[in-house]
């Protein structure tokens, strides 16, 4: 059972958190979730700092208003998790696949993108400047509103995707290499 508000340094490895509803207004600092199983939890107002949530078993688990600053998801189960505001910024989100979910309103600020799908999701109005997005696809999604200034965004795929005028500039710019400045 969680019933401090800080954690520092500690192992959940291999942990199973699955008789948990929610949590609280709880700090985690570069805790260790490895193989952890947080399916169906919500997490609500809690920071997750420098934390490794590698191959973390994370089906249905809502993270609502968290900050998760500098935390690794790789190889992390992904699917049905709902992520609603916070700050994401800083984390390495390589290689993930994401379908038909809402992120909108979310930092995603100097994120490591690289390989990550979003496809069919919904990402108005987020923050991922200067965020690394080699190979990353937006496959029929809506970025609309969002921060994509600082990204190379030429080796991003935008398929069908929902952009703006002024992402549809800054893509146009970085592909001319510069010609219509």
């Amino acid at each position: 059972v969680i019933d401090g508000n800080s954690y520092e340094g500690c192992s959940f490895k291999t942990c199973d958190f699955s008789l948990l509803e929610r949590v609280e207004d709880v700090m985690f600092e570069e805790c260790n979730f490895t193989s952890a199983r947080l399916n169906g939890i919500t997490f609500k107002n809690c920071a997750f700092l420098n934390c490794k949530f590698k191959y973390a078993r994370l089906f249905g688990t809502i993270f609502e208003n968290c900050k998760m600053t500098g935390s690794s998801f790789e190889g992390s189960d992904c699917e049905l998790i709902e992520i609603k505001g916070g700050d994401w910024s800083y984390c390495d989100l390589r290689y993930l696949s994401f379908y038909k979910q809402d992120f909108s309103n979310i930092r995603f600020r100097e994120c490591d993108m690289s390989g990550t799908e979003f496809r069919k999701c919904t990402l108005r109005n987020c923050d991922f400047h200067s965020a690394i997005m080699d190979g990353a696809s937006f496959e029929e999604s809506d970025i609309r509103g969002s921060d994509i200034n600082g990204s190379d965004l030429r080796v991003v795929s935008f398929k069908k995707a929902k952009i703006d005028l002024q992402q549809c500039v800054l893509l146009a710019e970085q592909l001319s290499g510069g010609q219509f400045e």
